[in-house]
C-alpha cells in the first residue's frame, strides 16, 4: 500500500469513527445541549431557506431591471429616432415653406408691376375712347349725313 492510500484510510477511519461517536451520542436521552442544538440547528435550516428563497427572488428581480432596462433603452432609441424623424420632416417642410414665401414675394413683385404697367394702359385707353368721343361729338354735318346714310343703309351696322 502507498502512503497515499494509507492517507486516505486513516482519514476515512477517522470521518467514519466521528460519525459513529455522535450517532451514539444522540442516542442517549436527555441531554440539554441536544435539545439546544436541534433547536439550534432548525433555525438555522430555516433561516437558511429564507436565506436561498430570498437570493432566488433578488436573481429573478435583478434578471426582470436587466429586462426593463434594455426594453427602456430600446423604447429610448426607438422615440429618439420618432423625434429625430419628426424634426428633420419639420426642417424640410420649414426650408419648403421659406422657398414658396420667396416665390410668393417674386409673384407679388411681378403682380405689381403688371398691375401698374395695366393701370398705364387702361388710362391711355380711357384716354383714347374721351379723345374719341370728342372728335366724334365734334364731327362736322357732311359726317353725320353719310353716317346717317350708312345707318339707312346697313341697319346690321347702325350705331357705327
Amino acid at each position: 500500500m502507498t502512503v497515499f492510500e494509507r492517507l486516505l484510510s486513516a482519514l476515512w477511519a477517522l470521518v467514519v469513527g466521528w460519525a459513529a461517536e455522535v450517532a451514539e451520542w444522540l442516542r442517549k436521552p436527555g441531554s440539554l445541549v441536544k435539545v439546544f442544538c436541534a433547536i439550534l440547528s432548525f433555525g438555522c435550516l430555516v433561516s437558511g431557506l429564507a436565506a436561498y428563497e430570498k437570493e432566488q427572488r433578488i436573481i429573478e428581480l435583478s434578471a426582470q431591471v436587466v429586462k426593463v432596462q434594455q426594453s427602456w433603452r430600446a423604447d429610448s432609441a426607438r422615440l429618439q429616432a420618432d423625434v429625430d424623424d419628426r424634426d428633420q420632416r419639420l426642417a424640410d417642410v420649414a426650408a419648403t415653406l421659406r422657398e414658396e414665401a420667396e416665390k410668393l414675394k417674386a409673384l407679388k413683385a411681378e403682380s405689381a408691376a403688371t398691375l401698374a404697367a395695366l393701370a398705364g394702359k387702361i388710362e391711355a385707353a380711357e384716354r383714347d375712347a374721351a379723345s374719341w368721343k370728342d372728335r366724334y361729338g365734334e364731327r362736322p354735318d357732311t359726317c353725320r349725313a353719310a353716317l346717317e346714310l350708312l345707318d339707312s343703309a346697313c341697319p346690321g351696322l347702325k350705331g357705327y
